[in-house]
């Protein structure tokens, strides 16, 4: 079973760990006594280890523009602070991608996570019909 915690429930200092992973394309390995406990991927690696997953909440693409000037005032806000003008423009970019997220058609969603799973099983016919070649040279 998978959870899903959003970034506003942690602690500001993981965020720069975890936009590491999603940015960086990063797994990072937590450890607990110096042994490894736990993994963090990114998104499209998780998506490989489980690609029927039936609801995604990170299958839309929000504007880069809107996200790349979100995560700069977000950034400068945890390490220097920000003048009221900067925050009243950070609730505005949270606005903004909140809008966006809430305006993608739900079509697009089910067509992507249509496309994947025939992607998937494509491969996986490939795969087998590739096996069944094999098993044939042997005989």
């Amino acid at each position: 079973m998978n959870k899903t915690i959003s970034l506003d429930q942690l602690p500001p200092q993981i965020e720069h760990l975890l936009r590491a992973s999603w940015e960086g394309h990063e797994s990072l390995v937590l450890e607990h006594n110096g042994k490894p406990v736990a993994a963090i991927v990114p998104m499209d690696e998780y998506r490989k280890w489980h690609p029927d997953e039936s609801e995604n909440a990170f299958d839309y693409e929000l504007p880069a523009g809107l996200l790349e000037a979100y995560h700069k005032l977000l950034d400068k806000k945890f390490s220097t602070g920000l003048t009221s003008e900067e925050e009243g423009k950070l609730a505005e970019l949270n606005q903004q991608l909140d809008d966006a997220e809430a305006s993608q058609p739900l079509i697009q969603s089910m067509q992507k996570r249509a496309a994947l799973r025939d992607e998937n099983w494509r491969q996986r016919f490939e795969e087998v019909a590739a096996k069944l070649q094999e098993l044939r040279e042997l005989m």
